[in-house]
């Protein structure tokens, strides 16, 4: 038997040799008392001075922790300490009780404030032409075939749905040209009406180009697989 370590074990020996550990006291969910903690410096997520010799520590859970210790003598000892030499901060003694009237100031509120108000979408008004791929399906038979239309192929006061399909509900219409894979005008596939209708003016609304129905509307077993879900994009060039 080899005595060289496993790969995921070297990795994970690597990984936190780069990384700094940090111990400190945070407060128990009794309020009354404190318990000592282990983490990872990658875990932090900024460092604040809360004034009176006094810093904080906000883990990217939220966690707070306050530490008594100047400002650039923490920031000092977490983000350029020498790995080598002292892979371990250690702040137990300068955590917990002595430091525990600190006030955090609300700085995710001010971090939020800073960042760029977020663009409003404005959807277009132009009807763009709207191609729609689909898997149809021949009446009463579990043959499937791929059927790529325009929109205007559809003659849309004929489209209507129903419940009692082979493999559940289903959407079907008549083609103003063209033909269904299987003959014919009538076109049929397994996707609900309403369903079929609200991606249809959403995609619409967006002004997409094209509308990719193949995800919902195919089946490995139809006989025993229901719908997968919606997964919209997808180029509809063959």
């Amino acid at each position: 038997m080899s005595d060289q370590p496993s790969k995921k074990f070297s990795k994970s020996m690597m990984r936190a040799a780069d990384d700094l550990l940090i111990r400190a006291k945070v407060l128990r969910d009794d309020g009354q008392s404190y318990a000592a903690v282990s983490f990872m410096r990658e875990r932090v997520d900024y460092l604040a001075d809360l004034g009176d010799d006094i810093s904080g520590i906000v883990l990217k859970t939220g966690v707070k922790i306050a530490v008594r210790m100047p400002y650039e003598e923490l920031e000092q000892a977490i983000y350029f300490a020498d790995l080598q030499a002292s892979p371990v901060l250690d702040l137990r003694e300068k955590t917990g009780g002595v430091a525990a009237k600190a006030s955090f100031p609300d700085l995710g509120r001010d971090f939020t404030a800073a960042a760029p108000p977020a663009q409003t979408v404005k959807h277009s008004l132009e009807d763009v032409p709207l191609r729609i791929a689909f898997f149809a399906r021949q009446p009463q038979e579990q043959n499937f075939q791929m059927c790529v239309l325009d929109e205007e192929d559809i003659d849309w006061k004929s489209v209507e749905g129903d419940t009692n399909g082979k493999n559940g509900p289903f959407t079907k219409f008549k083609l103003v040209y063209g033909q269904s894979p299987f003959g014919g005008k009538d076109v049929q596939f397994d996707m609900p009406r309403p369903k079929f209708m609200e991606l249809y003016n959403l995609a619409k609304m967006n002004g997409d180009s094209e509308l990719d129905l193949r995800d919902w509307t195919r089946r490995r077993d139809p006989d025993n697989t229901p719908p997968p879900p919606n997964r919209g994009g997808g180029s509809l060039d063959f």
